[in-house]
Formats: structure tokens, sequence, C-alpha cells
């Protein structure tokens, strides 16, 4: 594999405006990478893009995730910046925080359309292309709320899970084809998706989950990502001692559907199911090929 295998890529990032994202574009940048950075937030986007290693070779492009109608004319945009796209990373997202009786219908539909829908809509609009050159890779974020549900992310778990059963059967579909898709679960990063989370009544969430402070960094996540998509990786998951969780649902499913209900985290640490890192800092990746 090159040193920098992304060197005169063209690589579109949503969700750019913070985050893993942000993070993403950084790492990226250093390596050489032509940069195409979408969120709603223009002001972030363009901090991110004066922090980058080579912010000449960075575009901005605001994008708004909700707005699904005009998701085509955006990614036709961004194709036409340098007439292709080579990787894809489909990360914008946000989340709901509450049960699901509390929490309104429009609001599931919302994280719908911004976490699942956007995704497809913009896959669509960019398959063609893709598959006319033989070439692209798409890169998306999913959540360990992709792999099972959790006590007050119904929808946001519903959302991550739609992904993977979407991008599992478009990976099938293009078998034959020189197109990659890489699912990537990140456990507990240290970001503000919480801070911005929403209410089941549409009001702020607002406060910083306890767990999610202790994660990795989102620089660490990224690395991890960069480094299972430069390997042609199918799925990732990085993070702390927490991904072993998946490892737990599938071998002790009883165990793992009480432990759930129960903070699971805390649950299974003091169990002795899950062994604390030494430092969360580290990038504890498991790959599926």
């Amino acid at each position: 594999m090159p040193s920098q295998p992304f060197k005169g890529k063209v690589v579109w990032i949503t969700g750019a405006s913070s985050g893993i994202g942000a993070a993403l574009a950084l790492a990226l940048s250093s390596q050489g990478a032509l940069l195409l950075l979408s969120a709603r937030n223009v002001e972030n986007l363009e901090k991110v893009k004066a922090n980058c290693t080579n912010p000449d070779l960075v575009t901005v492009l605001p994008a708004d995730m909700a707005e699904i109608d005009s998701l085509p004319e955006i990614a036709a945009q961004a194709w036409s910046v340098h007439d292709k796209i080579d990787y894809v990373f489909l990360n914008a997202g946000f989340a709901v925080r509450d049960r699901i009786i509390n929490t309104e219908v429009e609001l599931i539909k919302k994280v719908m359309d911004v976490n699942f829908f956007s995704a497809v809509v913009l896959t669509k609009a960019l398959l063609p292309l893709m598959k006319a050159r033989a070439s692209g890779h798409f890169v998306v974020t999913s959540s360990l709320s992709g792999k099972y549900g959790i006590p007050q992310l119904g929808a946001y778990s519903a959302s991550k899970h739609a992904l993977h059963g979407f991008f599992d059967s478009l990976r099938a579909e293009l078998e034959t084809d020189e197109i990659k898709i890489t699912l990537v679960i990140p456990g507990l990063v240290k970001t503000d998706i919480s801070v911005k989370a929403l209410k089941g009544d549409g009001s702020a969430y607002g406060k910083m989950q306890e767990s999610i402070s202790r994660g990795i960094s989102p620089e660490a996540c990224a690395k991890g990502i960069i480094q299972a998509v430069a390997n042609g990786k199918n799925e990732v998951l990085i993070g702390g001692s927490e991904i072993a969780s998946v490892w737990v649902k599938r071998l002790f499913p009883g165990l793992f559907s009480y432990l759930i209900r129960k903070h699971p985290l805390q649950k299974l640490r003091k169990l002795g199911v899950l062994k604390k890192r030494s430092s969360q800092e580290t990038n504890d990746t498991f790959e599926r090929t």
C-alpha cells in the first residue's frame, strides 16, 4: 500500500464541519487529497478548510442533508469540480435522544432523511458516473447503533440499521464492478453529537453524555477509518472496549438483551465481559473483510 494512497485523489466528505468529518478532512489534506467539504455550517467549513495542510486543494460545497430534493444537484456540482470523485465519505448525521413513546413521528422522519436518505440519494446520483469510470469508493459512517438498538436512540438506531441493509445489498450487486463500499462502525467518539442532539419534541438535548466524553478522539477515529479504506475493508469497528459489545451480542444474545436495558457499557465492564483499554486514544480496530 502506498504511504499516501489518497494523494491526488478527489474526496468528498459530508458532515465535514466538525467531529469525525472535520478530522477526516485534516488527515486527508495532509496526504494531498483534493477535498470537497459539505455541511450546513459554512463558517465552520471555512475554518476546517483554513486548518487543512493544503487549503488551496479544498472546495467548500454547502449542503443541507435534510433537503433531500436538492441533493442530486449538489452531487452533480461536486462531480463537476474535478470531473470525478474517487471517494465519498457519507458522514453527515444527527441524533434524537429520547424514548420512542416521546418522540414525534416527524422528527423520526427527519433523522431518516439526514442519516439515511441523504446517503441513498447521493449514492444514486453518483453511482452511474462511477460505473462509467469503473472506479469509486463509498465510505459510510454507521454506529454501534447500527448493530443493535440502544434505549433512547430508537430513531438514530433505525437510520443506522437502514444504512447497513442498503449498502450491504449494494455491495453484493457491485461484485463485478470496480466500486467499493466500506461501512464504518465507530464506538464512542468524543464529538458534540449528544450536545447537538434533539429531544423527542424537537427541543435541544444540549449536554455531553459521560460515556461519549470518555470516547476516543475524532482524530484517532479518522486515522482508523482512513487505514481501513486504504486497505479496502468492507466493514470496520473503531473505538475502545465498547466495540466488543458487537461480539457479546453475537455470542451471548440473552445476556446482551438483559445488559442493554441497564446501561450496557457499565454492566459489561462490571461483569468483566469487556476489558478496559489502558488508553482510549489507542486506535482499537476490528475489521471484517
